[in-house]
């Protein structure tokens, strides 16, 4: 589904190439490289705009699945769910090994995602908001907002929601963060997200321990003042019920 002058990034955009050619009976595309870097190994790709014509999940992710429920997981993160769909089709292997308690985390990453946010939400168990391909995918100043919509929506309906990726991104070389990921992770926190993720940070990076710690300390100051930011709060003082609404 791609096309010539469409772009394939690397590694959630840090290499990004133009489609100069497509070989469709070979199956092969000839590009340019617009900015130059370092490819390691496993990166990811994107392609954005470009509708993937892919199952939900594959023979293989249904294979990674059942080793888990094998293994007593406690719940699933599904990674580029684009529909409804996608999300039932792991409900029925749940069925198939009577753990349909294991709970599913969608991670909506693509505008496809999001244009379905609704109906995948109401068939989820939660939510995981990934900034790092859902900001290749769809333009880098979409992102917060499409992050604010997905908390409100999740808070509204009360199903927990996890902001992830790049949240400390520096730490994996430096032993602190910037100042504007620091306001990045407890703006999350106002926000009203449930639980902040690391990911390279704590995955590959060298002061793994340091950013956990740091992730830790910024939650907990950015929660001590969710009352002077606007956050959904309750006043536990009221007698009953009736009275509290």
């Amino acid at each position: 589904d791609t096309h010539v002058g469409g772009h394939v990034l690397f590694d959630d955009g840090l290499i990004d190439m133009v489609i100069d050619e497509k070989d469709d009976a070979n199956k092969e595309l000839v590009c340019h490289v617009l900015n130059h870097g370092v490819l390691g190994s496993r990166k990811g790709v994107n392609a954005p705009g470009v509708s993937i014509n892919l199952p939900g999940i594959t023979e293989k992710d249904s294979s990674d699945i059942r080793f888990g429920l094998e293994n007593k997981i406690n719940y699933i993160s599904a990674s580029f769910v684009r529909k409804a769909q996608d999300v039932l089709d792991i409900r029925e292997l749940l069925k198939e090994k009577n753990m349909e308690d294991v709970q599913i985390f969608p991670k909506i990453e693509s505008q496809e995602g999001i244009d379905n946010f609704e109906e995948i939400i109401e068939v989820s168990d939660g939510l995981m908001v990934p900034r790092g391909d859902m900001g290749v995918e769809i333009p880098a100043q979409n992102v917060p907002i499409v992050q604010k919509h997905m908390i409100k929506r999740c808070n509204e309906l009360g199903k927990p929601v996890i902001t992830a990726t790049q949240m400390l991104d520096s730490m994996q070389e430096n032993p602190r963060p910037t100042r504007a990921e620091v306001s990045d992770v407890a703006n999350a926190v106002f926000d009203g997200t449930d639980a902040t993720m690391l990911s390279g940070e704590s995955a590959n990076g060298d002061y793994p321990v340091e950013s956990v710690a740091m992730m830790n300390n910024i939650d907990i100051k950015a929660e001590n003042h969710l009352w002077e930011f606007g956050t959904e709060k309750f006043d536990w003082d009221k007698s009953d019920v009736t009275e509290t609404m």
